[in-house]
């Protein structure tokens, strides 16, 4: 991780809980600026995917805004889409339990919420992740290092499809943040989900409520440092 950013931020406890949608579903939240990443299955059906991504915020440090020290947690939810030929991800909405962060955002014309989150991350005897997510837009229970039988019909992801994508998008009213962070790689695990919820992706249109109790799959990271610019309002 190089110091060339102007936020640094380490991550902890990351679930990231994807949903296999419809595309046509999903191509109404992003308009025309963006194409959606599909798979397509062995029975030629195509699928987007959605993620409610949940994290603490560590620490955050920044080279050009006025802050101490900050942690919080935080839930995104996005859609993963290609511009040009490059991965990326567009931001559906970003949640956080932090009045500050709101509060610097909304300076920047950043649409970031306040939100109550509660994340408990504990350790089992075996050694896997007892991992629990409540907040008004995603509930979810997962435990790692278990395997987990893939919903039937639906490809199955690799780790670096959801992980490896280094730039999100923004939508906000007629114009787009742009938003490129670095990370030296996400050191990911498979989990089982035990129950789930997405009442925010089921208020965007893109999950049905039986739907949004049948993730795709979820995958956990201890623990991350990331890198990123402040975002660039791209139109």
């Amino acid at each position: 991780m190089t110091n060339s950013k102007q936020l640094q931020m380490v991550m902890r406890d990351m679930l990231f809980v994807t949903w296999a949608v419809q595309p046509e579903r999903a191509r109404k939240l992003i308009g025309e600026r963006l194409e959606l990443d599909t798979k397509t299955d062995s029975t030629g059906r195509e699928f987007a995917f959605a993620s409610a991504v949940c994290f603490s915020v560590a620490e955050v440090r920044s080279s050009v805004l006025p802050i101490g020290l900050l942690s919080f947690e935080q839930v995104n939810y996005r859609l993963y889409v290609k511009a040009g030929e490059v991965p990326a991800v567009c931001f559906l909405d970003m949640k956080v339990n932090s009045r500050m962060v709101t509060t610097l955002m909304d300076f920047l014309r950043v649409p970031i919420h306040h939100e109550e989150i509660d994340i408990d991350a504990a350790g089992t005897d075996t050694g896997a992740v007892h991992y629990r997510i409540n907040s008004a837009g995603v509930r979810a229970e997962a435990i790692t290092a278990e395997p987990r039988e893939e919903l039937p019909s639906v490809v199955s992801l690799t780790h670096g499809f959801v992980t490896d994508r280094l730039v999100g998008y923004v939508l906000a009213g007629d114009g787009m943040f742009k938003i490129e962070v670095e990370q030296p790689g996400l050191d990911s695990v498979s989990a089982r989900i035990v129950t789930a919820e997405a009442p925010r992706l089921e208020q965007l249109g893109l999950l049905n409520s039986e739907e949004s109790t049948r993730p795709h799959s979820a995958l956990y990271v201890r623990e991350a440092s990331f890198g990123a610019n402040m975002p660039t309002r791209e139109s």
